[in-house]
């Protein structure tokens, strides 16, 4: 799919119940959509393929373009895997070590088929220098995400 049909997927979501934790930036239109998503290369994969391994050294940013995901860590046993949230269409991954340059913290395997549109650290650091009020509005974005997984995280524990 083109980058067009993309924008068309981002540009209109908002948060729901089951998907908390979309992109939400209700007031950019195609083209501010456009002038991102052009600095992201797309990446199809496969129901059950592992799209993130835990202790990578990567920097890059996955944007959920299509299919669903499940982040895990492995227990103790190493055998087993524990899911500690699924992502969907329209969200975020990585954004921990997008932010921290720190090695991947959890597995990312897929539930379904489907696309990651990736954001390497470097294309938005060139795009927050040409575009610095929607990398603004962007990042704002990412830290309503990275609060809501936070809270989740917190509920969680207190349960």
């Amino acid at each position: 799919m083109n980058e067009a049909h993309w924008v068309e997927v981002f540009k209109r979501l908002e948060p729901t119940r089951e998907a908390p934790d979309v992109l939400a930036l209700p007031h950019w239109d195609e083209a501010h959509w456009g002038k991102l998503l052009t600095r992201t290369t797309q990446r199809h994969f496969r129901a059950s393929e592992v799209v993130i391994q835990r202790g990578a050294a990567d920097r890059t940013l996955y944007l959920v373009a299509a299919g669903m995901l499940e982040v895990g860590v492995t227990r103790v046993d190493g055998v087993s895997m524990t899911s500690l949230a699924r992502i969907s269409t329209g969200s975020i991954l990585g954004e921990q070590s997008f932010f921290d340059s720190q090695p991947r913290s959890a597995n990312v395997w897929a539930v379904a088929d489907g696309t990651l549109l990736l954001l390497p650290y470097e294309h938005f650091s060139e795009f927050g220098e040409t575009e610095p009020e929607l990398a603004r509005d962007f990042l704002f974005a990412m830290a309503r995400v990275l609060s809501i997984r936070l809270r989740n995280t917190s509920f969680r524990l207190r349960r």
